[in-house]
């Protein structure tokens, strides 16, 4: 087949598809046609162009076979083509020219394919998204933001991926699970994207993480992370101290790649207050005696939290705060980091008062932010935070962690 041809017919079926012909639901007469002009066919239109004529033979070659009609300009034949309509009586010709399948067939068999994983599938996440697309396909709605209809082999692909994740109870390594599951180290890496999408949309407690804090959640990791401390604390591996932190007055990082590797941590009993913080640049300035400071890189994962129960364990009378950008980001992980790991946080210097001192180095908030920030309104919050998110609001505001001075 020419390859004019091909490109004429697939955009006549593409709109046969998207119209009500095909559902048999036209009430007037309307015909599907492919319009002629220099955006379609630039080389039609250029006169130093040597495929007018070829052009002209694929056209009537496809007239001849009764796919489509062509309309000639001023109905002179042989002159000029004004359009060429989709001859209704032979779509299934032109499907089969094409070697292509029917949108509603194939939406019918992609349907098919979501049935049988919703009926196998106990993942909460994985459900939810197949009841979504089983939805929008029953209501004629595209699924082509998640889902290939034509590509039937890489819709189960995408199902079985996402299930298998929400399913995972094995700590390892991105790599290792893309080995385990498809015998190739790199597969897993190009569903990542559109996997971690549809966790954010399905469940709004992953609202703003990163791809690789979604998969932490699931203890799919892409290296082991570090947890960054400084303060009066021992710390001990296999029963044996392997650090004083006081030594490192700006700190020290402790890979927790899995739960095996968190070590045993062994604050001092003068410690009254614990502080987490999310950005690097904050935790190196940060100084309050009688402390222990965490800087937990933005969300915290699976064994982030066990550390962070542990010192709890250790340190229940304490005081724990997070220090934070004053932004939908920030609130999501002092929510997050309260509903996981059960720890009272409180906030530091997150409140209506720093944001006025601060004023001059606020950013004005996106539409993004002003939709995260009214979703966060309502949600239970203490009152403080919810009178914060309120003035953000209200003065259209935002602030990032780095402007505010150093506390004493």
């Amino acid at each position: 087949m020419h390859p004019v041809e091909n490109k004429i017919l697939n955009d006549l079926l593409d709109k046969y598809e998207n119209s009500k012909l095909s559902r048999g639901e036209n009430q007037r007469a309307i015909h599907i046609a492919f319009p002629f002009n220099k955006k379609t066919m630039p080389k039609y239109f250029d006169e130093s162009s040597l495929e007018i004529e070829t052009i002209h033979a694929a056209a009537e070659q496809m007239e001849r076979e009764g796919l489509v009609a062509i309309a000639w300009k001023n109905q002179k034949p042989g002159y000029i083509i004004e359009k060429l309509v989709l001859c209704e009586d032979h779509v299934e010709e032109a499907y089969e020219r094409l070697g292509r399948k029917p949108k509603r067939e194939a939406e019918a068999r992609t349907k098919q394919i979501l049935e049988q994983f919703y009926q196998k599938t106990q993942g909460e996440i994985t459900r939810s998204f197949l009841s979504r697309m089983i939805t929008r396909l029953e209501s004629e709605q595209s699924v082509k933001e998640y889902l290939d209809i034509m590509d039937h082999r890489k819709t189960e692909q995408l199902i079985d991926t996402l299930d298998k994740v929400e399913q995972n109870r094995k700590e390892c390594y991105i790599r290792e699970f893309s080995i385990e599951h498809f015998h190739d180290s790199k597969v897993f890496e190009t569903l990542i994207p559109k996997i971690c999408k549809i966790f954010r949309e399905e469940n709004e407690e992953l609202t703003g993480f990163e791809n690789e804090e979604i998969l932490a959640e699931y203890q799919i990791y892409k290296t082991p992370g570090y947890v960054y401390m400084k303060g009066n604390v021992q710390i001990y591996s296999a029963g044996k101290q392997a650090a004083d932190i006081s030594a490192f007055p700006e700190g020290i990082a402790v890979a927790v790649g899995s739960e095996e590797d968190v070590p045993d941590i062994c604050p001092d009993q003068t410690i009254d207050k614990v502080f987490t913080i999310e950005n690097l640049t904050s935790f190196y300035r940060f100084k309050q005696e009688h402390s222990l400071v965490i800087y937990l890189g933005g969300y915290h994962n699976h064994s982030r939290r066990n550390l962070l129960m542990q010192i709890y364990q250790k340190l229940p009378d304490a005081q724990y705060y997070h220090f934070g950008d004053l932004d939908a980001g920030g609130f999501y992980i002092l929510e997050h980091l309260k509903r996981k790991t059960g720890i009272p946080f409180q906030m530091f210097q997150m409140d209506i008062e720093t944001l006025k001192k601060y004023e001059d180095y606020a950013k004005p908030l996106t539409e993004n932010d002003k939709k995260r920030l009214m979703q966060l309104e309502k949600m239970e919050l203490p009152d403080k935070e919810r009178k914060l998110i309120t003035y953000m609001l209200q003065k259209g505001i935002k602030l990032e962690q780095e402007c505010i001075s150093e506390s004493q």
